[in-house]
């Protein structure tokens, strides 16, 4: 690896063997490096490798700052993430992550109090990644010797599933309140009581999720269901009433006409609940 640009005395921007961008961290190894020297890879404990350009840059731009543990640590959960969850982790949680833990770490040790929004949204819609930033906050108590709340598990989630839906800041709030809203829709159109441990409506929910995060992003799912969608609403005419109220709201607030196939999987995991 060379290196192009010292970042702190841990911390060196590099160009990999392939001439890829990599962050590299090390003991000490600001200290032994020169833009264009060859890294002694005896002092490497971590490369970054980031595929997204501006992830890189972000991360760059950052990673001066930010205590060498937390980097390493900050690693660690992202190799984890990416090996336990079922969806893509974008390289921009490296440097949300790394950023936050930074601040809440210090916030800890200095004792200092903080709310966390969404608490409710994202043990109901995220369960997984939830469990996940559970485990992380032990870890990071364990490895850092710190004590940060059970409620930063929270954020850590929330950072989580940013990464999932692309790395902008909103994106999971918008994503809760999307599928908050549709859920709301469902059961007020049928005056139904959900029973969030269920089967239907834990998956539900997970389909909820693909789908706000479609409508966000500006997707459709396009195949040839017209015809299925026709039988089904003579089939399950009651499911299927409240799929065009969820249409017109998406359309309103998004400007997304939902295709014959979103209508039709949305419509059949109603009919579960009737």
């Amino acid at each position: 690896m060379i290196v192009r640009r010292v970042l702190n005395n841990s911390v060196v921007d590099a160009l990999d063997d392939s001439l890829q961008e990599v962050i590299v961290f090390g003991k000490g190894l600001g200290f032994h490096s020169k833009p264009g020297e060859s890294i002694d890879e005896s002092l490497i404990e971590k490369v970054f490798r980031l595929d997204d350009d501006a992830a890189s840059r972000h991360f760059a731009s950052i990673v001066g700052s930010i205590p060498a543990e937390i980097l390493s640590a900050t690693a660690d959960l992202v190799t984890r993430a990416r090996a336990e969850l079922s969806s893509k982790i974008s390289d921009s949680l490296y440097a949300s992550l790394a950023d936050h833990l930074s601040f809440a770490v210090q916030r800890a040790r200095e004792g200092g109090e903080f709310t966390v929004p969404l608490a409710v949204e994202v043990r109901r819609f995220y369960p997984t990644e939830y469990a996940f930033a559970k485990s992380a906050v032990t870890e990071l108590n364990d490895r850092l010797e710190v004590e940060l709340p059970p409620e930063e598990a929270i954020s850590i989630a929330l950072h989580v599933i940013n990464a999932q839906v692309g790395g902008a800041a909103d994106s999971a709030a918008r994503l809760m309140e999307l599928t908050h809203a549709i859920l709301e829709i469902v059961r007020l159109h049928y005056g139904l009581d959900y029973e969030e441990d269920s089967p239907a409506y834990l998956r539900f929910v997970t389909h909820l999720r693909f789908f706000a995060q479609r409508v966000l992003l500006g997707e459709t799912v396009q195949r040839d269901d017209a015809e299925l969608l026709r039988i089904l609403r003579e089939q399950k005419p009651d499911a299927f009433a409240s799929v065009d109220k969820v249409d017109a709201f998406v359309m309103r607030s998004h400007g997304h006409a939902m295709s014959a196939s979103e209508k039709v999987y949305i419509g059949l995991h109603i009919a579960n609940f009737l």
